[in-house]
C-alpha cells in the first residue's frame, strides 16, 4: 500500500509553497524513516508558523488537516493557535475532529496543543471575553481549566523542557491553570503540562529551539513506534534565514524597489486612485 504525504511548508496555511506543492509517494517499505505530522487547519488559525520548524526537519512530513481521515495515519497531531478558541472548538466537534483527537489520545498516540490548541485540550473553558459563551467543556485530555481575561497576556518566557533550554513568546487572553499538577501521570511541560501522549503549552516558538525540538520529536517517534531519529545538525534559524534571502532575491528581481521606496517615503502619487483600509465602520 502506498501512502501519499506532501512535504509541506507553512508559508501559507491554505496552500503549500512552491517547494511544497509537489507530493511525493512513500511506500510502507521506507515509511519508518519518516515522521508524519498533521496540523489541524482551524478556521481561525493563528501563529501556524509554530510548525515551520517541524517541516524544516529532514524526514518530518507536515500537512494541514480538515477531516478525521487526515489524522488517521499521522504520528503526531498538532492543535495550533486560534483567534477564537471556543468557536474553533465547536468547529472541531462539528467536523468529527474532536472525537478523532480524543480517540487517538486514549490510544496512546501523540497530540500537541499550542496556545488556543492547548486551551481546547482542557477540561473546562470559561469565556466571557472572546466568544462570551460562558462555561464550555473542553476535550478533557489535560487536567487544565481555562479562564479568559480582558487583558491580553504578552511575554517572552524562557525555561527548560526535556532537559533542553527553551525560549518562546506568549500572546493570549486565555489563562490556563493546571488543576492537578501532582496527579497520576501529569508532568510539567513548559508553562503547561503533559499527560501520557498529550502535551499542552501556551508558548509559541518553542519548536524553533533546535535541541528541544529534536528531543520532543524523539519522544513522539518512540510513542508512535517509528524508527526515526532527528537529524543532529538542523538549525532552524539558518533555514529561516535562507528562506528570507530567497524572498529578498525574488523581490529584488521582480519588483521596482526604487518605486516602492518612494511610495513608502512619500506616499501615493497625487491624482492616482488609492485604496484606504480602515477598521472604522464609517469608512
Amino acid at each position: 500500500m502506498t501512502k501519499r504525504w506532501p512535504i509541506s511548508s507553512t508559508t501559507n496555511a491554505r496552500t503549500s509553497s512552491a517547494s511544497a506543492s509537489a507530493a511525493q509517494d512513500y511506500s510502507t517499505a521506507v515509511d519508518h524513516d519518516f515522521l508524519r505530522v498533521a496540523v489541524v487547519r482551524l478556521p481561525r488559525i493563528s501563529n501556524f508558523t509554530d510548525v515551520d520548524a517541524l517541516a524544516a526537519e529532514p524526514g518530518v512530513l507536515v500537512r494541514f488537516a480538515t477531516s478525521p481521515a487526515d489524522l488517521a495515519d499521522a504520528d503526531l497531531v498538532v492543535l495550533p493557535g486560534s483567534r477564537a478558541t471556543v468557536s474553533d472548538l465547536a468547529w472541531l466537534r462539528d467536523r468529527g475532529l474532536a472525537a478523532a483527537v480524543t480517540e487517538r489520545a486514549r490510544a496512546g498516540r501523540p497530540v500537541l496543543g499550542i496556545c488556543g490548541g492547548y486551551q481546547m485540550l482542557a477540561g473546562q473553558i470559561e469565556d466571557e471575553v472572546e466568544s462570551r459563551r460562558g462555561v464550555v467543556d473542553g476535550l478533557g485530555l489535560l487536567p487544565v481549566r481555562v479562564r479568559f481575561g480582558a487583558e491580553k497576556i504578552l511575554g517572552r518566557p524562557r525555561g527548560t523542557a526535556l532537559g533542553a533550554p527553551v525560549a518562546g513568546y506568549e500572546i493570549h487572553h486565555g489563562i490556563a491553570e493546571v488543576t492537578d499538577p501532582a496527579g497520576s501521570g501529569t508532568e510539567p511541560f513548559l508553562d503547561g503540562c503533559r499527560r501520557g501522549p498529550v502535551w499542552g503549552t501556551s508558548w509559541h516558538g518553542a519548536l524553533e529551539n533546535d535541541e528541544f525540538r529534536r528531543r520532543f520529536l524523539a519522544e513522539v517517534a518512540a510513542l508512535a513506534g517509528r524508527d526515526f531519529t532527528p537529524a543532529p545538525g538542523t538549525s532552524f534559524a539558518a533555514v529561516r534565514e535562507e528562506r528570507l534571502d530567497v524572498l529578498a532575491d525574488l523581490v529584488t528581481a521582480h519588483l521596482d524597489t526604487a518605486a516602492l521606496s518612494r511610495l513608502i517615503e512619500e506616499g501615493p502619487v497625487s491624482g492616482l486612485p488609492a485604496l484606504v483600509a480602515s477598521l472604522s465602520h464609517d469608512r
